[in-house]
């Protein structure tokens, strides 16, 4: 198993996750799967990667905890012999009132959106060869400001900073760090911000050009471009996949 190309994707239980390690499993990627608390969805995610002939390594952990990214990423290396890849997913998101936010709910929020792709970019790229990619999952609300949950986008739009920060501080070791960000996806936490909202599905649509939702494996698609040896001159971009909600 070792010497084949390894992905290290975050986040990948479920929703965009899922579909990017199983993105990047089609194009021969061995894939370690981070989840932190959906253990049976990243079951069914390893079956997945199973039924299309991809190896694949379950990885239970906080990545926001760096002492439990390190040695993930031993494990990870010790296992596939490569981190070539890796995907900064993992993200929460919960809608609030501006004024009903707690510095719990902020902090939750910049630790698992912000602080887990710094510490998973840090110790990983120390593994990384030349030609290693990083790609960074943010969002549209980091980009236009979400006024149902500024700690969401505040984290997520720091994420882009920190996107094209670490694409020069990597540039000299070969590596390259790109930033995808979705607009509306047809996942479980679009599903849950419908509800929470009062929200139907025709309301959003009619405020994106293309009139649609955007599905978890248009994501997937655009990370597994930035991931091959067909993105090698792109570093430090920001690939919108948002139906022009934003342009």
């Amino acid at each position: 198993m070792k010497n084949k190309k390894v992905a290290f994707v975050t986040g990948a239980s479920r929703g965009i996750g899922r579909a990017i390690a199983c993105a990047l499993g089609s194009s021969g990627f061995s894939i370690a799967v981070n989840y932190n608390n959906s253990t049976d969805e990243a079951k069914i995610t390893e079956k997945m990667l199973n039924e299309i002939g991809c190896n694949s390594l379950l990885m239970k952990g906080d990545v926001s905890d760096r002492k439990v990214v390190i040695q993930m990423t031993k494990d990870i290396f010790e296992w596939g012999g490569n981190i070539n890849v890796l995907v900064n997913n993992a993200g929460i998101l919960e809608q609030k009132d501006f004024f009903s936010l707690t510095d719990n709910d902020w902090n939750e929020s910049i630790n698992v959106n912000l602080n887990s792709a710094f510490i998973c970019t840090q110790e990983t790229s120390k593994l990384m060869n030349k030609g290693s990619s990083i790609t960074n999952i943010t969002s549209i609300g980091g980009q236009i400001g979400g006024p149902k949950a500024p700690h969401y986008s505040a984290a997520k739009g720091a994420l882009i900073t920190f996107t094209k920060s670490s694409a020069k501080l990597l540039a000299p070791k070969g590596i390259r760090v790109n930033a995808v960000s979705p607009g509306f996806i047809e996942t479980e936490m679009f599903s849950h911000i419908l509800k929470t909202q009062a929200l139907e599905k025709n309301e959003v649509e009619s405020t994106i050009p293309l009139q649609r939702i955007g599905t978890p494996n248009e994501v997937a698609d655009a990370v597994e471009f930035l991931s091959s040896s067909r993105a090698s001159y792109i570093t430090g971009q920001v690939i919108n996949i948002n139906g022009g909600a934003f342009i």
